[in-house]
């Protein structure tokens, strides 16, 4: 669980973000100044975590401990923004979260943090990346978590924290010289506070943000001067938080997600000049988070890991030089296996499995906005399902769920003008993995299994005017896991998984005019749990398991051809997809590792 108010120890140091070119048919949003920089998915994390500490040696970025399902760990990885690629270290020994980290010559220290065995530890261990090995130092004097690190000069300052206890939050400052192993007691921080962040320029710390007794400790911004021992109060920071990182970019801190004062978890970027004493908002980070870790590598900043309706693995790299916006805000909630509908320009993300049960959560996307608004929720929670709107209204059938995780058959109708569900007459059959396609104002179910795990070719039609179900000409080929796309008024029913569980890369088409149906193309590429829709008379499939997770493939049924039209930012299957203004959004779905992501990628031919 969610560790409450603790805050990650976030690094001072320098991150990095992948100046690569993207593909030229993402979205071009807007010139690449600060407001509307366009941030893009990484390689994610191989260890979900939160409370996690970053550090840079020689370009590379080390993700250490943090808090995973249910401990601390010790976890130690490193990302190569070259060949966006992580990589596993030797642990650290003692297992912590909510630690800080500082560089000093090639050598990584790991300061205090949360353990097991208190709630705010003195242990120092440093990892010398050249052997992968660890050593203990000398113990801070002070015990605590949620504490902030900075370097100047070869000397790592350990400031403010927890430690432990009820309101024990620290204003301490103590300084350790790795030359000499040993540990010297500084001017404390005016602002007592924890879960604060820290960015270092010109040989001045600078402290952001953090929690205290009072309250108000949020917006805080203090400069630490070592050279004198004195402390200096700066703006404060416009947006309220604690559990933020920072990066310092050319000069100017980022201060990225974090904590709300109403603990709302924030997608909030904000930059801080020291030569003006003054701040400025950046583009959001697409993930709320807060408890994550920022790295630095060459001026380009890696958000990695955090808290934000689950445990994070996503690393998300804000790039100034980048002419398009593949990455959008994510979702609240992680899920897959959602269905995803538009109507009046909005995108609706509705039901899913989380990672931990099916949910009832649905979701509106404004892209004018780039932001995501809660509504009314599925009166059963599901997952599996297929949404089909008819004049502006949203028909969920089937898919698995309620209390006992059956297969269903269930129809419900979601109404966005008054923010209510009602049911429907059901599905003759109930079903989950299967896919649904609208023409003439007519929902056509396809596919999926049955309770008995029987892969079904059923075809069954929904006339919402009447609120009754008949049943139509099967497809040729049963399968579930397939997708769905209408062109011209023709389904067209691609890939899948067949009834002896052969990924499939058969398409086939039914008129419903003739209620017959028709075979097509094959794909190029057997895939299954994909997501299609159609622009401007294509038909375009993105996503689905087979390694074909994040390539896009364009269906032309003019001539019945397949070619490759592009790739998203994050593989994923069993995701869902919707087109609004000509731009197809990919939502949520499971990353390789099977776990749910909230992510959402914009895909514009």
């Amino acid at each position: 669980m969610k560790r409450s108010l603790l805050a990650a120890a976030a690094m001072l140091v320098l991150a990095s973000c992948d100046r690569s070119p993207t593909s030229p048919r993402f979205l071009q949003l807007a010139s690449p100044d600060a407001a509307t920089r366009c941030w893009t998915t990484k390689a994610e994390l191989p260890t979900p975590r939160y409370g996690l500490s970053a550090g840079v040696v020689n370009d590379i970025l080390y993700a250490v401990g943090g808090q995973g399902d249910s401990f601390s760990e010790g976890a130690v990885e490193t990302y190569d923004p070259a060949t966006d690629t992580w990589t596993t270290k030797a642990s650290m020994p003692s297992a912590r979260d909510h630690l800080g980290v500082g560089v000093v010559n090639g050598i990584l220290y790991a300061v205090g943090g949360y353990s097991s065995s208190s709630d705010g530890a003195v242990i120092v261990e440093a990892y010398d990346p050249g052997t992968d090995t660890w050593t203990a130092k000398a113990p801070m004097p002070t015990p605590r978590n949620g504490l902030a690190v900075g370097v100047v000069n070869g000397i790592l300052y350990a400031i403010g924290g927890d430690g432990g206890g009820w309101c024990n939050y620290l204003a301490t400052v103590e300084a350790y010289d790795p030359a000499t192993n040993t540990w010297t007691t500084k001017a404390p921080m005016p602002t007592a506070r924890f879960g604060l962040a820290v960015g270092v320029v010109n040989g001045i710390i600078y402290t952001v943000g953090g929690l205290g007794c009072n309250g108000g400790e949020g917006t805080v911004v203090e400069a630490y001067d070592p050279a004198t021992d004195t402390w200096t109060t700066k703006a404060p920071m416009p947006t309220a938080r604690h559990g933020l990182a920072i990066g310092v970019v050319n000069g100017t801190l980022r201060a990225v997600g974090g904590t709300a004062s109403n603990n709302a978890d924030l997608r909030t970027v904000e930059a801080y000049d020291p030569v003006t004493d003054t701040w400025t908002v950046e583009a959001s980070i697409p993930t709320a988070r807060t408890s994550l870790a920022v790295g630095v590598v060459n001026d380009a900043l890696y958000a990695v890991g955090g808290f934000g309706g689950g445990i994070l693995t996503t690393v998300e790299a804000p790039d100034p030089f980048a002419t398009t916006c593949t990455t959008k805000a994510s979702m609240t909630f992680e899920r897959a296996e959602l269905a995803v509908g538009v109507s009046n320009g909005i995108l609706y993300a509705i039901g899913g499995s989380t990672a931990s049960s099916m949910g009832r959560s649905v979701e509106a996307y404004d892209p004018t906005t780039d932001a995501w608004t809660t509504k009314a929720q599925i009166p059963i929670p599901r997952a599996g399902l297929a949404v089909g709107v008819v004049n502006d209204i949203f028909y969920a059938v089937g898919g698995v769920g309620g209390a006992d995780g059956v297969i269903l058959a269930t129809t419900q109708a979601y109404d966005p003008a008054t923010d209510a569900w009602t049911t429907k007459a059901p599905m003759p059959t109930g079903r989950n993995g299967l896919a649904v396609g609208v023409v003439n104002g007519i929902l056509y179910a396809v596919g999926g299994y049955d309770s008995s795990w029987t892969t079904l070719a059923t075809v069954e039609a929904y006339d919402a005017a009447t609120d009754t179900w008949t049943t139509k000409a099967p497809m040729p080929t049963a399968r579930h896991g397939l997708a769905i796309g209408v062109v011209n008024g023709i389904l067209y029913a691609v890939c899948g998984v067949g009834g002896d569980d052969v990924m499939l890369a058969t398409v086939e088409a039914y008129d419903p005019v003739t209620d017959t149906w028709t075979t097509k193309t094959r794909m190029p590429v057997e895939r299954y749990w994909p997501a299609a829709s159609a622009i401007n008379g294509m038909l375009y499939v993105v996503g689905g398991d087979g390694g074909e997770g994040k390539t896009v493939a364009a269906y032309d049924p003019a001539t019945d051809t397949w070619s490759t039209a592009g790739s998203v930012p994050t593989e994923r299957s069993n995701l869902g997809a919707g087109v609004v203004n000509g731009v197809l959004y990919a939502v949520g779905g499971y990353a390789p590792m099977g776990r749910p992501v909230g992510t959402v990628a914009a895909f514009q031919p």
